[in-house]
């Protein structure tokens, strides 16, 4: 439970010795929250008074406080080569507003939504979220997700593979994950007459060199990757963008299926997120981020100690946090 007192404390650390907000309190209640799967503004007393902290708060605190937990966490698991995935998970937001966070959507019942993008160590068969990173209003994924990267090469040794679904399909990032050196397998969309003809030439696996090109600034580059076809396997053919030489289809889906129990874990997080009707997008961005925090202690207990339910999780951290505040016994 201390962890997360610590992340807050180093999420205000900006703020030095003015801090007067009672931390213990705020976890508490975040906690609480969270179990609840509600709103800040309904379970919680300090919500208007953190909001004013948080808003005067830096994004890069949040996320240095955040890195803190998840290398204390990478240590006691003992991961020194990582298998990733990076994944694009969206949050609706409902009323009328705009913002450069603020996503609107067709279709919907809700008006808009925030974007973020989300990097995961696949371990033990478990996803351990790393960090996640918000998505701006005509951004565009390589920028977040190549920050993401290049954060996850400061975690290991080495990326062993890194998984993509179909949004990561494009040209600069495969660009990056060349350069690095980084093995991946990025799920490809059935577009395009060249795509159509590698699968038409494919049997059961096909491999296809296949040109790239992208503008950034007033320079164009022209990387490469590989087009995997598997055919046979299901109903519809499996498209990969690669660097990795297997000799079967199978492995290539079984490698990549691995990343899907992330689908799992979004399900999860979704039973404990922290809401808020804040449409402030650093506001929705460190809850998010004490969402993730609450899943990756979860994890590392799960890994490290004894399983219990995430909603039990929470509820024994509520408890603790409240006793721990009120300094009354629990043992």
């Amino acid at each position: 439970m201390s962890n997360i007192i610590a992340y807050l404390q180093k999420s205000f650390a900006s703020f030095g010795s003015s801090i007067i907000l009672p931390l213990g309190i705020i976890a508490y209640e975040l906690a609480k929250c969270a179990k609840s799967n509600t709103y800040v503004e309904t379970l919680g007393e300090h919500a208007d008074t953190l909001h004013l902290w948080i808003k005067k708060g830096y994004e890069e605190d949040f996320k240095k406080a955040f890195e803190s937990i998840v290398r204390i966490t990478i240590k006691r698991l003992g991961v020194n080569y990582a298998h990733i995935a990076v994944d694009y998970t969206k949050e609706p937001f409902y009323g009328k507003s705009s913002g450069l966070y603020l996503i609107n959507t067709k279709g919907e019942k809700w008006d808009a939504e925030f974007h973020y993008i989300v990097l995961s160590l696949i371990t033990r068969n478990k996803q351990i979220p790393l960090m996640a990173l918000p998505v701006r209003v005509g951004e565009g994924i390589p920028g977040p997700t190549i920050e993401l990267l290049d954060y996850c090469l400061s975690l290991f040794r080495n990326i062993r593979l890194a998984t993509f679904d179909r949004e990561f399909y494009c040209a600069e990032i495969i660009d990056f994950l060349e350069a690095k050196k980084i093995r991946y397998l990025i799920l490809m969309p059935e577009k395009g007459e060249v795509i159509t003809d590698y699968i038409a030439k494919t049997d059961e696996l096909g491999k296809f060199k296949h040109p790239m090109v992208y503008s950034k600034g007033k320079s164009k580059w022209h990387p490469k990757t590989m087009v995997v076809v598997c055919k046979g396997i299901d109903e519809y053919p499996w498209l990969f963008a690669t660097n990795i030489y297997f000799k079967t289809r199978v492995e290539y889906i079984w490698y990549y299926k691995r990343r899907w129990q992330i689908e799992t874990n979004f399900r999860v997080e979704d039973e404990g997120r922290i809401k808020s009707k804040s449409t402030h997008y650093i506001i929705r961005y460190f809850y998010f981020l004490v969402s993730l925090l609450l899943h990756l202690l979860w994890i590392g207990n799960k890994n490290l100690r004894y399983y219990v339910p995430y909603k039990k999780y929470l509820d024994i951290v509520e408890h603790k946090l409240l006793f721990d505040y009120l300094e009354i016994s629990h043992t």
